[in-house]
């Protein structure tokens, strides 16, 4: 793992990387939101008698999210990580009688979580092929449920934001409730039922902020800088209600009731999209409005936020180890990295809040990773029912090897991409939420105590001679498996980008923390502790 070290200033010296400025483009951000509606609303016309052009349809949604992929990689590699501003900025007046833009941009932070969901797009149609019912329908509401997050993603007006954050509620539940298991009408209730308050009171926190600010711009740049202003009580007010919209998303215990249903019954293309960027917005919520914005009242909630984490972990591990079904303890695990996450953010600290926007990336690729292999053993085994699975290993070595993959990617260990964020989270908080932070590091011990159950019962134990018969992963299983947890050993392994021998020169990847680093340090700077003249902060 790089170590990061933060200065008291709010950004480092500029020195521009080597090929910086390559590629730039006025439209990107606007391509990567409008192209897959363009591309959905276009199957919705494509006639499909008989299913007779299924698998066309399919293409045709692969390869419109991989090229826009391939030219977020390209803005990836050329983000001038010096910057501590946004860029590949976009801004139009839409309403300008209320004070509301067709803003977009994207920083540090918001890169991590671009290029989380435009992996996470690809690697959801990959999941998605094996569909066979309504094939020309589902493919459009994926797009635009990708359309829609990617949105949330690169708003900068709190107007759009909230469009785009309440829009990808719709896609995502007409895909539960057309295609998901036996449970999936209320499983798709719960997600609007959650979401919908999310929207709510994000909605609400925003119109705070907005009268607060003199009723004139919904424009971020504005409702943040006014908010630091803001009066205690108000500040206050504001920050509870963007932390219940967070905490819907994330999701974080209590207002987590959405999350068992919907990993468990939908396919595993929605659980990818679902359990990646989509849940992730909540804590980039948190990193935008209430760090970057409203850092006294941070201040105050922390302990609550810490709270938070720790009742999130050590829920979602003890649900894990009492439930008998294999797609509920996958649904289950996937609420640590949220609670992690949130740990960083209660943290305050330079190195907890690093550690947070890493997270967004690890944690959205390590929460869908074990719900989706979960569900992929339930599917070739043929049942949930963990007492009746047994001695999988021998019979699915494929599953078993990506099944140990997420085990360790949720546990954090070395060379996964989540040690490193597990590292500076914990080093962060252990100064400012003692109490919190060793509550969730109890409570990850008991995620361990979790996993180990699970494989020992479901892999390594003796075969059941009254189970179901069982099949090895199907290629496609095995690569959108695989990419996630490529993906998790490959920024384990290289967090700063693989080098030239000898040097500091990057090769093709500038590395995940390099880029990010501009953002973290403008958003930890009102967090930097007080140090003697020429002495940088940690």
């Amino acid at each position: 793992m790089m170590p990061i070290v933060f200065f008291a200033q709010a950004s480092p010296t500029p020195a521009p990387a080597p090929g910086a400025g390559l590629f730039t483009s006025p439209f990107l951000l606007s391509l990567l939101i409008w192209v897959p509606v363009a591309v959905a609303f276009g199957l919705a016309f494509i006639p499909n008698p008989r299913g007779r052009y299924d698998t066309l349809i399919k293409q045709i949604a692969f390869f419109t999210l991989l090229p826009l992929f391939g030219l977020l990689l390209i803005a990836y590699n050329q983000f001038e990580n010096f910057l501590p501003t946004m860029q590949y900025e976009e801004k139009i007046n839409w309403l300008p009688s209320i004070g509301v833009t067709y803003h977009l941009g994207v920083d540090g932070p918001g890169m991590a979580m671009l290029v989380l969901s435009g992996l996470a797009g690809v690697v959801a149609a990959l999941a998605s092929w094996g569909i066979r019912e309504r094939v020309r329908s589902y493919f459009a509401l994926l797009l635009l449920a990708q359309a829609a997050v990617t949105g949330a993603i690169v708003a900068r007006d709190m107007f759009v934001l909230v469009l785009f954050w309440g829009a990808s509620t719709i896609p995502l539940a007409l895909l539960v409730v057309g295609w998901g298991g036996p449970r999936r009408v209320a499983a798709a209730w719960r997600l609007v039922g959650y979401w919908g308050l999310g929207t709510a009171a994000l909605a609400v926190g925003v119109l705070i902020l907005y009268a607060a600010a003199g009723g004139t711009s919904f424009d971020m740049d504005n409702l943040l800088k006014s908010g630091s202003g803001l009066s205690t009580r108000v500040a206050l007010g504001a920050s509870v209600v963007i932390i219940v919209a967070a905490a819907t998303r994330l999701p974080l215990f209590p207002l987590h009731g959405w999350a068992r249903d919907v990993l468990a019954e939908s396919p595993p293309g929605v659980v990818v999209v679902v359990a990646s960027a989509a849940s992730r917005l909540g804590a980039f919520l948190l990193l935008r409005v209430l760090i970057g914005g409203e850092p006294g009242a941070a201040q105050l909630l922390s302990p609550l936020l810490a709270l938070l984490a720790a009742l999130t972990v050590g829920y979602g591990a003890l649900a894990a180890l009492r439930t008998v079904d294999i797609r509920h303890a996958g649904a289950y695990l996937a609420l640590v990295p949220g609670g992690i996450t949130v740990l960083g953010i209660a943290a305050v600290s330079p190195l907890g809040i690093a550690g947070s926007v890493l997270s967004l990336f690890t944690g959205g690729l390590a929460a869908p990773l074990i719900a989706c292999v979960c569900a992929t053993v339930a599917e070739r085994a043929q049942t949930r029912s963990i007492p009746v699975l047994g001695g999988l290993g021998p019979r699915m070595p494929n599953v078993a090897w990506l099944f140990v993959i997420a085990a360790l990617a949720l546990l954090g260990v070395p060379i996964m991409a989540t040690f490193a964020t597990e590292i500076m989270t914990f080093f962060g908080a252990f100064r400012t939420q003692p109490i919190g932070a060793f509550a969730v590091a109890a409570g990850l011990a008991v995620t361990a105590v979790a996993l180990a159950s699970l494989l020992a019962r479901t892999m390594f134990s003796a075969p059941n001679s009254n189970a179901p018969g069982v099949s090895d992963a199907a290629p496609g299983e095995v690569w959108y498996l695989g990419i996630m947890a490529g993906a998790l050993l490959w920024v384990g392994l290289f967090p700063g980008g693989p080098k030239i021998p000898g040097t500091e020169v990057p090769l093709f990847d500038p590395g995940l923390i390099s880029q990010i680093s501009a953002g973290v340090s403008d958003l930890a700077a009102p967090f930097v502790a007080p140090t003697a003249p020429g002495t940088p902060a940690q």
